[in-house]
């Protein structure tokens, strides 16, 4: 079975004047690139046999429903997913935890391979050789579980 690699964001609305995070978000309007005090991207790998399955599995795990999660338009409004496909060419929002998440797209994942450290998730590499990397930065992988979620690089 196929492993996809999903990349998602994380990110608190607030005030970036102050550094304050807004406690409640209105998820038809909260999607304002710019307004966010803080981000942080991930990525996770889930195995399903194809792009829907993954993006349901993974919706499955972060979003309680399907009414907690909105899919955002070319003129960046967010409207309500209708059904149970996805596209993964459409960016989707929800909140969690308080916080707006982004899914930003998905990719096939080779076995054995990491993103990239050194290109910030464009490529793939062994884990070796990231381990290499990220040693010299300060940084390893910690590999204790292939099926646990694996930290972003970029």
């Amino acid at each position: 079975m196929p492993t996809y690699r999903i990349y998602y964001a994380e990110r608190e609305v607030g005030d970036k004047r102050t550094g304050d995070a807004m406690s409640a978000l209105p998820l038809s309007g909260a999607y304002r690139p710019g307004d966010y005090v803080s981000e942080t991207e991930w990525e996770e790998e889930v195995d399903a046999p194809n792009t829907d399955g993954a993006l349901d599995s993974f919706f499955k795990e972060h979003v309680r429903d399907n009414s907690g999660l909105r899919w955002v338009d070319d003129n960046g409004e967010s409207r309500a997913v209708e059904g149970v496909t996805y596209d993964a060419d459409k960016t989707y929002i929800w909140v969690e935890h308080g916080k707006l998440m982004e899914y930003q797209g998905l990719d096939e994942a080779t076995p054995g391979m990491v993103s990239c450290p050194l290109c910030e998730g464009a490529g793939e590499v062994t884990t070796e050789l990231a381990d290499e990397y990220l040693g010299e930065h300060g940084e390893e992988i910690v590999e204790e579980d292939q099926e646990e979620e694996r930290p972003t690089w970029g």
